[in-house]
């Protein structure tokens, strides 16, 4: 949605930083414009303004001594206007990438001589910025993102007849609402929410959404980097002798961590608790479940023989399930190999 700025009003609309000002000393249109400070030999004045656009348009002018004081404008840092001496009113418009720019407008001069009005002005600055506002509705209650708990939270607004404070919902949106309590961006998170397919609200005033909202569909990828796989054997390893002990061979890095538990049904899986020293029931199901109880390589160690005949005995078969987790893309957690030492039968002659 297109805005402008005319500096006719004493509050801005866009937040300026640096040493530019409101002027009567010229304007393209109107009483103001916006204008570089009176400065002396080698000194400089600057305006800033870094805001997420994908538009931009103003008029300057610049009147000073000819190829020595200068205005310029960057984006980016990168110049797109440099003129001196007497340029009379121009316009600059540019089509950008819709995300966050920094634009600067500079206005210098060199070490001897002043020329006319010794400034650079802008008016009629247009950029088009776009309001857009999200909620999530989970379970009826209107939520936004925690970053300090990093959780989606209800929102709670002031019921204007009771005085008190009431969970927000559906019924009660208005733009108003939307502006003050929504999110400008979605957390790809579903911490804090109950509703395992919770509502999107969406908000905006950008013009072209609104007029041909038919154009645009709002989607939401999850890219979970840390998302959990559990992985179950399909075949299963016959077992000739009773188990003496297991080693596995696995790699993992970074916050990477890899889980086991083990059955000889597929049906019931058990996982070691090297705190009590007994079997415990795992539900590879719920990942909750397996990642509180699911073994790792190193707790096979605790294992003994004794342990495993309580669950294995001769021509059982043993199949692992596998919980893979990667915390970063650059993790690693990889299942290499397992082998099973068995209990050798004692020789005796007599």
């Amino acid at each position: 949605m297109p805005k402008i700025e005319t500096f006719e009003n004493e509050t801005l609309i866009f937040n300026f930083t640096g040493d530019w000002e409101r002027t009567t000393q010229r304007a393209y249109e109107g009483n103001y414009s916006y204008g570089s400070k009176d400065i002396s030999h080698r000194e400089e004045s600057n305006a800033y303004l870094t805001i997420a656009t994908d538009y931009i348009e103003f008029y300057w002018y610049v009147s000073s001594e000819s190829n020595y004081d200068w205005f310029e404008f960057y984006i980016d840092g990168n110049r797109e206007i440099r003129e001196s001496g007497s340029s009379g009113w121009n316009k600059f418009s540019k089509s950008l990438t819709k995300e966050e720019h920094t634009f600067h407008w500079k206005y210098y001069k060199d070490g001897s001589v002043s020329s006319g009005d010794d400034r650079a002005y802008i008016d009629n600055l247009i950029l088009n910025i776009g309001e857009t506002r999200y909620f999530i509705e989970d379970e009826g209650v209107m939520k936004v993102w925690n970053e300090i708990n990093q959780q989606y939270e209800a929102v709670q607004i002031i019921d204007e007849q009771t005085q008190e404070l009431v969970d927000l919902t559906p019924d009660k949106l208005i733009d108003e609402i939307f502006l003050n309590y929504g999110m400008e961006s979605l957390e790809v998170s579903k911490q804090g929410l109950v509703d395992p397919q919770p509502k999107i609200y969406y908000f905006t005033n950008e013009e072209e959404i609104v007029n041909e909202a038919n154009n645009y569909v709002l989607k939401l990828i999850e890219t979970v980097k840390s998302l959990p796989k559990i992985v179950v054997e399909n075949t299963g390893r016959t077992l000739q002798q009773t188990i003496n002990s297991i080693a596995i061979d696995d790699l993992v890095s970074g916050t990477g961590d890899l889980q086991y538990a083990l059955s000889k049904d597929k049906i019931t899986w058990y996982a070691f608790d090297t705190t009590n020293t007994a079997w415990q029931i795992v539900d590879i199901t719920d990942d909750t479940d397996f990642a509180a109880k699911g073994m790792r390589k190193e707790d096979f160690i605790v294992v003994t023989d004794t342990h495993f005949e309580e669950i294995f005995q001769v021509g059982d078969e043993l199949y692992l399930a596998f919980r893979f987790f990667k915390g970063e893309e650059t993790d690693e957690s990889k299942f290499k190999g397992i082998r099973i030492n068995y209990t050798s039968p004692l020789d005796i002659t007599i």
